[in-house]
C-alpha cells in the first residue's frame, strides 16, 4: 500500500482549518448555552421572566389557559426552616407543576420571581378552572424537606383563559385579579378570571401588583 505524504504546508492548512471549525463550534455552543440561561431560572429550570414573555408572544393568535400560582405562608417556610429549605420546596413544586402540564404540547412553566410560578397550556377550549384544579392537586402530597421533615404545600391560584389576539401582558394581569381575588377568600383555592364580571377591576390592581406586573408587560413588549 502506497503511503501518500502530504506537504507540510498542507498539513498546517488541514489543522488550521480543523482549529478553525472546533472554535465556531464552541462559539456557537458557548451562544446557545447563553441564550438558555438568558431565558431560565437558575434554581427551578423553569422559565424565567423573559421566556415566559417569549413564549407568550408566540401564543398571542392561539387560544390558551393561564394560571399564576402563589404559595401561601412560603415566608414561613423561609422563617422557620431556612432558605435552603425554601428552595427545596419551590424546586420540587417546579418539578410537580411540570410533570403535570408535560404532556401537552406548546405549555410552558415559568417562575415569576419569588414563590409564583406561571403555568401556561394552549387549548382550544377555556379549561383555565380544569388547569387550576390540576394545580392543586399535584400540591396535594407532602414536601420532605432536607432535614427530613414534611410539609404540607398549599397555594392560591389565579386562572384565566385567553382568547385568540388577547394582549398577553392584560392576561397576565387578569391572572393576577383571580390570584388576588383567591388569597383574599383565605387562600388554598383556585379563583377564575370572569371576562365580563371582572373586567372593571383591572384598572383597580394594588399600586405594589400593578407596578411589578408592568414591569412584566414591558418584558413582554420586548420579547414581540
Amino acid at each position: 500500500m502506497t503511503k501518500v505524504l502530504l506537504p507540510a504546508a498542507a498539513v498546517v492548512s488541514v489543522a488550521g482549518h480543523v482549529w478553525a471549525a472546533r472554535a465556531v463550534w464552541s462559539q456557537r455552543t458557548q451562544l446557545v448555552q447563553a441564550r438558555r440561561a438568558a431565558l431560565v431560572d437558575p434554581l427551578t429550570g423553569l422559565a424565567n421572566r423573559t421566556g415566559l414573555a417569549e413564549a407568550l408572544a408566540d401564543l398571542v393568535w392561539e387560544p390558551y389557559d393561564l394560571v399564576i400560582v402563589d404559595l401561601d405562608g412560603f415566608k414561613q417556610v423561609n422563617d422557620t426552616y431556612g432558605h435552603d429549605a425554601g428552595d427545596a420546596v419551590l424546586v420540587e413544586v417546579a418539578t410537580r407543576l411540570s410533570d403535570a402540564i408535560d404532556e401537552v404540547d406548546g405549555s410552558v412553566v415559568a417562575r415569576l420571581g419569588g414563590d409564583e410560578l406561571v403555568l401556561v397550556c394552549p387549548s382550544p377550549a377555556p379549561i383555565a378552572h380544569i388547569l387550576g384544579a390540576e394545580v392543586v392537586r399535584a400540591l396535594a402530597a407532602p414536601v420532605t424537606l432536607p432535614g427530613g421533615q414534611e410539609l404540607a404545600v398549599r397555594a392560591s391560584v389565579g386562572a384565566v383563559s385567553a382568547m385568540v389576539g388577547d394582549d398577553p401582558s392584560r392576561v397576565l394581569r387578569a391572572a393576577d385579579l383571580a390570584l388576588y381575588r383567591a388569597k383574599a377568600a383565605g387562600g388554598d383555592q383556585v379563583a377564575e378570571y370572569d371576562r365580563i364580571a371582572d373586567l372593571p377591576e383591572i384598572e383597580k390592581r394594588p399600586v405594589v401588583r400593578l407596578r411589578e406586573m408592568t414591569e412584566m408587560a414591558r418584558t413582554l413588549g420586548g420579547a414581540a
